[in-house]
């Protein structure tokens, strides 16, 4: 009995030793496991925590950028509208450059066709001093023939006859006007005047006129068996 109940005590106490071990193997398992566990959970609160500030960071760093981008979104605004303003004076600067360029040819083309009537002008100026010229002349003449018809008028002593006034045509003299000297005058525009000898030889071939057409008013001679042709009305003045 007493070895049955020493052999049980002794197992019973192994058990219990063994009991014991493994629950003291267990706590201080446990205890280790809960240290590694707190050990891990600090590490992943700290991984946490840097995680966060990193993010933290990176927000900020975002923000930066959010505002950079802003920044150059607004800048990049005002150089387009720079370039806008720019570009739409640059297209003003063209259309005057096209403007001056077509303001220049029309100049030049102005200025080529000053020149032509410039030459023109010329031209006809010197037509005009010629025509001054050749009017001058006609003055002089005139002037001068004025000067011979006053001689003549000084000269000529008129008969007493009443003047002979011949239309167009031919007249015989001694038939149809007596001969003697005379004064023909033209009665209308002017008129060319003949007289032909008996021989039929002109004796007088003149035209009658006002100065300007013709020598104006002419004096000759008749005798008996002339013949007076004229193309015109005249007048016959006797004279001495």
């Amino acid at each position: 009995m007493k070895k049955g109940l020493i052999l049980t005590l002794s197992i019973t106490g192994g058990i219990a030793a063994i009991i014991v071990s493994v629950l003291i193997g267990v706590l201080i398992g446990n205890a280790d496991l809960e240290e590694n566990y707190t050990q891990k959970i600090k590490k992943i609160k700290s991984n946490i925590t840097m995680a966060e500030a990193k993010v933290k960071d990176e927000e900020s760093k975002l923000l930066s950028i959010k505002e950079h981008t802003a920044a150059a979104e607004e800048q990049q605004s005002s150089e387009n509208e720079k370039l806008e303003k720019l570009q739409a004076e640059v297209d003003e600067v063209e259309k005057l450059i096209e403007e001056k360029e077509a303001i220049t040819k029309e100049n030049d083309s102005l200025q080529e066709d000053k020149d032509k009537s410039k030459k023109e002008l010329n031209k006809l100026s010197d037509k005009v001093k010629e025509k001054k010229a050749y009017v001058n002349e006609l003055d002089d003449t005139i002037k001068a023939k004025e000067k011979e018809i006053e001689k003549l008028d000084k000269t000529i002593v008129r008969k007493s006859e009443e003047p002979i006034e011949l239309i167009a045509g031919q007249y015989l003299v001694g038939t149809d006007v007596p001969e003697g000297r005379y004064q023909v005058t033209n009665t209308g525009d002017g008129t060319n005047f003949f007289v032909y000898d008996s021989s039929g030889m002109p004796t007088v071939n003149t035209i009658l006129g006002d100065g300007m057409v013709g020598t104006g008013d002419y004096v000759f001679f008749t005798t008996t068996g002339d013949m007076i042709e004229t193309l015109g009305p005249v007048k016959l003045l006797p004279i001495e």
